[in-house]
């Protein structure tokens, strides 16, 4: 395929493929949503096609007239669509966008409570283009790397090129066509609510790695606080590393639990990164 062969067909996909963002929210961050879809659809160089938000029912009972006005304002824009969940399902929700994607749609996760570097979708659709197989972090996030159980947090030396030895984090760009779909199913599900409720990364990493897809890192930080009194590192980001009676974080013991409960995925992590070694 010759370079001018090479350019048309990467303008053809990139002109079929739509930018959805998936966000989720409960009600100790709903004040923030609406000034973070505002600045999405206004600020972001690239503006997305969509927006879909995902709240769960019992943590809304009026739906609607339960969430604030400016929110409830910018929810009548059409590109904006917002999905009610009968049960809380944490920031598992943000995941159910990839039930009605086609292949060619790029999913944006972002956080509910954080303003993004403006370029920021213009930056990952470019990563994109290079290396269209890979989910694009927004940030420099560590290597797979395990005490034994316990997660390692340690970045790498090289992000010049995407690796399946970086990990998955919550604030990524992910590729409708890499998407291990299984994992959406319903008795994975239900696994998943039993054994890791709260933590996606817990849940989500193992399948990406048992498939081999490989992560690039951008180095964008992790996004301005909307609301400085409600530091995006309240909440369950950090109850997420809370050490448990056993001595390991909520996060060791949730990432066991779903490599234990599939023996395929632990088998990769072992021979991979030496996990469960030490």
């Amino acid at each position: 395929m010759s370079r001018v062969q090479r350019e048309l067909y990467k303008l053809i996909v990139m002109s079929s493929s739509k930018i959805i963002v998936s966000i989720t929210s409960y009600p100790g961050r709903i004040k923030n949503v609406g000034m973070s879809i505002f600045l999405l659809l206004t600020q972001q160089t690239v503006k997305p096609d969509e927006i879909h938000l995902w709240l769960a029912e019992p943590q809304f009972p009026n739906k609607e007239s339960d969430l604030p006005k400016d929110l409830q304002t910018i929810l009548r824009i059409p590109k904006i669509k917002l999905h009610w969940t009968k049960k809380d399902t944490y920031c598992h929700k943000r995941h159910e966008i990839f039930k009605f994607t086609e292949p060619s749609d790029l999913v944006f996760l972002f956080d509910d409570d954080v303003r993004y570097n403006d370029r920021l979708i213009e930056t990952v659709l470019k990563d994109h283009e290079r290396f269209p197989n890979a989910i694009i972090d927004y940030e420099w996030y560590s290597e797979h790397l395990y005490n034994g159980r316990r997660i390692i947090y340690k970045n790498a030396s090289d992000y010049s090129k995407p690796s399946t030895r970086f990990r998955w984090c919550g604030q990524s760009m992910i590729p409708a066509s890499v998407y291990p779909m299984e994992v959406l199913d319903d008795e994975h599900t239900a696994v998943r609510d039993a054994i890791c409720p709260v933590c996606d990364e817990s849940w989500f990493t193992p399948w990406l790695v048992y498939h081999d897809i490989p992560i690039f890192c951008e180095h964008f930080g992790w996004g301005d606080d909307i609301d400085p009194d409600n530091s995006k590192w309240k909440g369950l980001c950090s109850s997420t590393h809370a050490v448990e009676a056993n001595g390991y974080e909520k996060r060791d013991n949730w990432l066991y639990a779903v490599l234990t409960r599939y023996p395929e995925l632990y088998a990769k992590y072992h021979a991979t990164f030496n996990y469960g070694d030490g």
